[in-house]
């Protein structure tokens, strides 16, 4: 059948045509040069009324979020004041803050609680990695040979726990010049301690090993009357949380807040729990009984 090429011509002509129609009527609905322009300068002056009532309201935010941090310190203090009189605190770090506050913080309000804080001892890189050379100078002077079955890391740990209970200062000092601990400059290893706060949560599983030396710390400590807390901050990357849970201790997750800071001085003086915001918690806050004198 022969092609009509009218037909053809019919189609391209009418798209032509449309096309023209489109150009024609946008031409005539377009804005003129100046009204484009008053339009672009309309909307610059939305824009920036927007910005600057979003610059109010985070203004007052913040203003509002450092009336509630002088609340809450102001509060913590009032309720945290006398809870730990008379009782002596060690702070076991299981690996090296570096240039975080946030172990200075938790000193801070055991001392603000009245609680005398006997030592601060750091877990060091030696001690989680343990390298062959330190581990067999470290087993020869000291004596320290673990039995089948029993990890060297455990060994020692069981050992500091023993020592920090009992206060005999000699095995920590020794491990100390070993380069395994490290130990605040006013640590007084002599005096026993009637509680010890742990403090984890690390970036990266490979900072610090909680089953080798927290756990049997923990365990160690417990078995000798000495009452254990285990604490970490609200944004560590891995949670030593359920290590501690294991052990049987009482924990805090986020006691990098005023909040935690509080519950970590009632879990300290006696509350039992899980306390915190994480899915370990079992509660937020330990009940608060009433301070001595009320």
């Amino acid at each position: 059948m022969p092609i009509d090429y009218r037909y053809h011509i019919g189609s391209f002509v009418a798209i032509f045509v449309a096309l023209l129609l489109g150009i024609l009527i946008g031409i005539g609905i377009a804005p003129s040069p100046d009204e484009f322009e008053w339009r672009v300068a309309d909307l610059k002056s939305q824009f920036r009324e927007v910005e600057e009532a979003k610059e109010e309201d985070l203004r007052l935010l913040q203003e509002e979020n450092r009336s509630y941090d002088m609340l809450a310190r102001e509060t913590v203090a009032a309720i945290v004041t006398g809870r730990l009189a008379d009782r002596r605190v060690a702070v076991v770090l299981n690996h090296s803050f570096g240039g975080d506050t946030f172990p200075d913080k938790l000193r801070a309000v055991l001392k603000q609680a009245g609680a005398t804080v006997t030592s601060m001892t750091v877990v060091t890189r030696d001690f989680v990695t343990l390298p062959k050379p330190i581990r067999d100078k470290v087993a020869e002077r000291l004596s320290l040979y673990p039995p089948p079955g029993v990890h060297f890391r455990t060994l020692i740990a069981r050992a500091v726990a023993e020592h920090l209970a009992q206060g005999d200062p000699a095995l920590i000092r020794d491990l100390h010049a070993s380069g395994l601990l490290r130990s605040g400059a006013d640590s007084d290893y002599t005096l026993k301690p009637d509680a010890v706060l742990f403090v984890g949560g690390m970036d990266a599983p490979s900072d610090a090993a909680p089953e080798r030396i927290d756990l049997p710390m923990i365990q160690q400590l417990t078995e000798l009357g000495v009452r254990v807390v285990g604490c970490e901050a609200q944004n560590a990357g891995v949670s030593c949380i359920p290590i501690y849970k294991a052990a049987g201790a009482p924990t805090v997750d986020d006691a990098d807040t005023a909040a935690g800071r509080l519950a970590v001085v009632l879990a300290l003086a006696g509350a039992d729990g899980h306390f915190g915001v994480k899915d370990s918690a079992d509660s937020f806050l330990p009940e608060i009984p009433p301070s001595a004198g009320r």
